[in-house]
């Protein structure tokens, strides 16, 4: 039985992942800022409360656990146009410090132990390449992006110099229905929601992009296969399919019964993911898209359940 650590478990990805390494048979401590468990049932893991901002308590932590895996989900972000400014102190220790901990554990106390930390599309920029890879330039312009881009480099060099078994996923938006209201999924799917009961709905601030949006318990099942692999490996997670915005919400609108009628994207997509090490790597890739996760958001959230995908494009 592998002793697991999940920091964050009481958000989106962290509860997912708990919930898939328990069906593995993991022995599973979780921990979390709240004073309960949020989603998992607390009867099946042990859980922590505890801030790990306070470096001391989350290395006492560490100490005391001797987890065989980490998984370092905990982490200071926000919705796009969030502002890190006012929360950088935060974002700072929370991104980077507390992993620098958790890998000076693995340096110094548990050399064969093994750690997942998350970064981000945000990684590359306002402006991404058009083709994304793990070896793609990583670009720095906003305060998030620049947590993550060190936390990067971090990893990078304790695997170079201390050689720990530390991996990163390169993750793309990933949506369930726990993710929160102000993210975009949630907004759309509560608008569609309000305008089939008549009303009108939160506002969404555009349509127009392009995104590759995969399902989070998707994303956590393949994450966990990483942990298990021969060697630590950095991996791009997405769906390699992205969608325009005003296209998924016009064929979601459609498929509720609403008249859609919303434009469709007259371009081609402003950048897409390169999966193919994950595919080698792992052996499979995520299969639900942007609608199947707005259509689980529909059902788990609204009770609306959203007719076969004839029209998928």
């Amino acid at each position: 039985m592998v002793r697991s650590l999940i920091l964050g478990v009481n958000g989106q990805d962290g509860s997912y992942l708990a919930e898939e390494l328990l069906d593995r048979g993991d022995d599973l401590t979780g921990v979390g800022r709240q004073t309960v468990s949020r989603w998992v049932n607390p009867n099946r893991f042990r859980y922590v409360p505890l801030d790990i901002a306070e470096y001391a308590a989350l290395d006492d932590l560490l100490d005391a656990l001797r987890p065989e895996r980490i998984y370092h989900l905990a982490a200071s972000h926000g919705p796009a146009g969030y502002a890190y400014e006012a929360v950088w102190r935060e974002a700072l220790a929370v991104n980077l410090g507390t992993l620098h901990v958790c890998l000076e554990h693995l340096r110094t106390r548990a050399p064969d132990a093994r750690l997942f930390y998350p970064s981000s599309l945000k990684a590359f920029g306002h402006a991404p390449p058009q083709m994304i890879t793990e070896e793609s330039v990583r670009v720095s312009d906003c305060l998030y992006g620049m947590t993550k881009n060190a936390a990067y480099d971090l990893v990078r060099y304790y695997r170079a110099r201390h050689d720990c078994w530390a991996s990163v996923g390169i993750f793309f938006n990933h949506d369930s229905p726990r993710r929160p209201d102000n993210y975009f999924l949630p907004r759309l799917t509560a608008k569609l929601a309000e305008q089939r009961r008549g009303g009108d709905g939160p506002s969404v601030a555009t349509l127009d992009f392009w995104c590759d949006w995969g399902d989070a318990s998707e994303f956590m099942g393949l994450v966990a296969d990483l942990m298990q692999a021969q060697q630590p490996d950095d991996l791009v997670f997405a769906t390699g399919r992205p969608l325009h915005a005003a296209a998924l919400a016009d064929r979601l609108a459609r498929a509720i019964g609403l008249s859609g009628g919303v434009a469709a994207p007259t371009g081609p997509p402003s950048f897409r993911a390169d999966i193919s090490r994950m595919i080698c790597v792992l052996g499979r890739s995520p299969q639900r898209d942007g609608f199947d996760v707005a259509a689980w958001i529909l059902r788990e959230r609204h009770g609306i359940d959203v007719s076969p995908r004839t029209d998928a494009a």
